[in-house]
């Protein structure tokens, strides 16, 4: 694999920003100053000013698309067809998503899903990394069901776990209030799982208590949880006024309403609050909430347009944040010297991606 310059940009690391030009060799970045005076032999050149330069985006949530759904019977073409849309969007990683199921049938996804590489360092399936996956239930409210089916919700207790918890699974999306001894919490601490409050009819002393054990992310905050109210708070308030805690959001204006957005963010800041899609196959295309039919690209401009949060927070909430959240800051979410080199190129004026780059390649 050849070397790639890029030259001219505003990188947005996203922990900081500076123009400067960015040397990639072979798969990762080699220097953040393009290497020196002199352009590096055998080095494509890309001309990149009036663009941002920004990690490859992360989608926590993930159940699907138009050719695939992760909750059915998925073939691999079907996946294939999903990856190069997420490439499209600026996606280099993703958590594909299961939600409540019967057991049996989500192991046998589990498992499909392992056999193209899911969970397996550093591989790519189809372009795209999928680093593990996320289990958005079964073990939530019968209360908050949303679409989830209530006839295979389950308890959340340790056996329920052992049966569908593998080494590929990163995040589990649970209501707390359902383990009231903590014991299923600690489970999955030890098992190394990032554990969100979601789908849960939980308290606001319930979800306090729960933070106090451990759980720091709440899955597409306001939605399938208890609406906030000033007698009776709820789990919501809990997590806006903890600071330990990150709050996902689906940006598409109809999970959330962009005032709901900017409060979010007045109250968690761009260093807490993670932005996901819930992209489904059905999505919202029929008028319903079963999932989104948002691409992550397009949340990031949203939340920019609305003025809930500049361009670097934008990205650091689509970036940086989600791979802390589920334990992958050390090798996703930063553009640094020495990481992998999965980047996008971002037109100033309108925000349209322009490239992707991933693992060094320039894909478009």
């Amino acid at each position: 694999m050849g070397n790639l310059l890029l030259v001219g940009g505003e990188v947005i690391t996203p922990l900081e920003e500076r123009f400067t030009d960015l040397l990639i060799e072979n798969d990762v970045v080699a220097a953040i100053n393009g290497g020196g005076d002199e352009k590096p032999e055998k080095a494509e050149t890309l001309d990149v000013s009036g663009c941002y330069v920004t990690p490859g985006l992360i989608d926590l949530q993930v159940n699907g698309n138009e050719p695939c759904n992760f909750w059915g019977d998925p073939e691999p073409a079907q996946v294939e067809a999903l990856c190069r849309r997420m490439l499209q969007s600026g996606v280099t990683a993703f958590l594909p998503t299961l939600i409540t199921d019967d057991l049996q049938h989500m192991n046998k996804n589990i498992s499909f899903l392992q056999s193209l590489g899911v969970g397996k360092e550093g591989a790519l399936t189809f372009g795209v990394r999928m680093p593990g996956l996320h289990l958005e239930g079964p073990c939530i409210s019968p209360k908050r069901p949303g679409v989830h089916p209530p006839q295979h919700l389950k308890p959340l207790n340790i056996e329920v776990l052992k049966q569908i918890v593998t080494p590929i699974v990163l995040l589990v999306t649970v209501a707390p209030e359902l383990d009231g001894k903590g014991e299923a919490l600690a489970w999955l601490k030890e098992k190394g799982v990032t554990v969100s409050l979601g789908h849960s009819n939980a308290t606001c002393d319930e979800a306090n208590a729960a933070f106090e054990r451990g759980i720091r992310m709440m899955t597409h905050t306001f939605n399938a949880l208890p609406p906030l109210h000033h007698r009776d708070p709820g789990a919501v308030a809990a997590a806006l006024l903890d600071d330990r805690v990150s709050c996902c959001i689906i940006c598409d204006g109809l999970h959330l309403d962009p005032t709901a957005v900017r409060l979010i963010l007045k109250s968690k800041t761009a260093q807490r609050t993670i932005l996901v899609t819930d992209i489904a196959q059905v999505g919202t295309s029929h008028g319903g909430l079963v999932g989104s039919s948002l691409y992550l690209d397009e949340a990031v401009r949203n939340v920019v347009q609305w003025q809930a949060a500049t361009f670097p927070e934008a990205i650091r909430m689509s970036t940086w944040n989600a791979a802390c959240a589920v334990g992958l800051a050390e090798k996703f979410g930063k553009i640094a010297v020495g990481r992998q080199a999965d980047l996008v190129v971002w037109d100033k004026a309108s925000l349209a991606i322009k490239h992707v780059i991933v693992a060094g390649k320039r894909i478009s």
